[in-house]
């Protein structure tokens, strides 16, 4: 490492490929350093998302109007055009700060430091540099490091990086979302149409299939069963109306088993069977 006035580091530099620019996230600068006992950058504010993982000694971060000191293990997060300042806290005993550093852009950020539990507000993650996150930090800057880089390796090294992190962090702190019927609402919607079962769902948000149930229909005013079958119901009355499709087809596509659940639902939901809808719809268009 290169001898600073603050510290020992080392630093690169990325002009990323199109290949990152056209996805979500990308690397625009990577670095690690052994502070000096004086080490202290800012108060300052950058342009993009640098997560900082801590690998030995301690620091304090301020930001938004928090400070916090953290240890071997943790990460802070500087969010962009948010001010901050971060110094060595040193001690005799302690051995100096060690630090890696990605600094990144896209806009897939947000979704993955959110998903991490990282906000402007609650900027730093504790114990989440396990021996798999380390591995991945390293796997990266040996990438960022080469002359020759190869974007895809890099992508894939990153997302990599942002997997395990957050294998990492829901095993200290499993939380649900204050939002999770929303999100069980949207995967009824999005797969309705094929062979899931309320149990998955419950699963995705974990949650206990009862509990499900209850607060769904608390929430919605109908059963997550209910919910399915008038999606799938719906669904099909408009395929009778705008295609040419036959039942049976229209049946399949929407996951039923054969013709005749299907009808059986389909009567039973509108009151008359499907070819007789359909029938009374075109007499209608007509």
């Amino acid at each position: 490492m290169q001898e600073y006035a603050l510290e020992y580091a080392d630093y690169w530099f990325s002009l990323p490929h199109p290949l990152q620019t056209a996805g979500g996230c990308w690397i625009v600068r990577a670095g690690q350093n052994e502070a000096k006992p004086n080490y202290m950058v800012g108060p300052k504010v950058i342009n993009q998302t640098s997560i900082h993982w801590i690998l030995q000694g301690k620091v304090r971060v301020s930001s938004n109007n928090r400070t916090i000191g953290l240890s071997k293990g943790d990460l802070f997060c500087l969010f962009p055009k948010q001010t901050y300042t971060y110094e060595t806290i040193h001690e005799s005993d302690e051995k100096p700060l060690k630090m890696v550093w990605l600094a990144m852009e896209g806009n897939q950020l947000p979704y993955l430091t959110a998903q991490l539990g990282l906000t402007t507000d609650i900027f730093w993650l504790q114990e989440i540099v396990n021996s798999e996150v380390a591995n991945a930090l390293r796997s990266i800057l040996e990438a960022v490091s080469q002359p020759e880089k190869d974007a895809l390796q890099e992508q894939s090294l990153l997302y990599d990086l942002f997997w395990k992190m957050n294998k990492a962090s829901t095993r200290l702190a499993p939380t649900r979302k204050a939002n999770w019927l929303d999100d069980v609402k949207d995967y009824l919607d999005l797969h309705a149409t094929e062979h899931i079962r309320i149990e998955d769902a419950a699963r995705l948000v974990g949650v206990h299939r009862s509990h499900l149930f209850a607060s769904f229909r608390k929430k919605y005013g109908v059963s997550p069963q209910q919910y399915l079958q008038k999606i799938r119901l719906t669904k099909g009355a408009s395929l009778l109306r705008e295609t040419v499709l036959s039942v049976t087809e229209i049946a399949l596509s929407l996951g039923y088993p054969e013709l005749y659940s299907f009808t059986r639902s389909f009567t039973k939901y509108f009151g008359v069977s499907p070819s007789s809808y359909r029938e009374k719809m075109n007499g209608l268009n007509w």
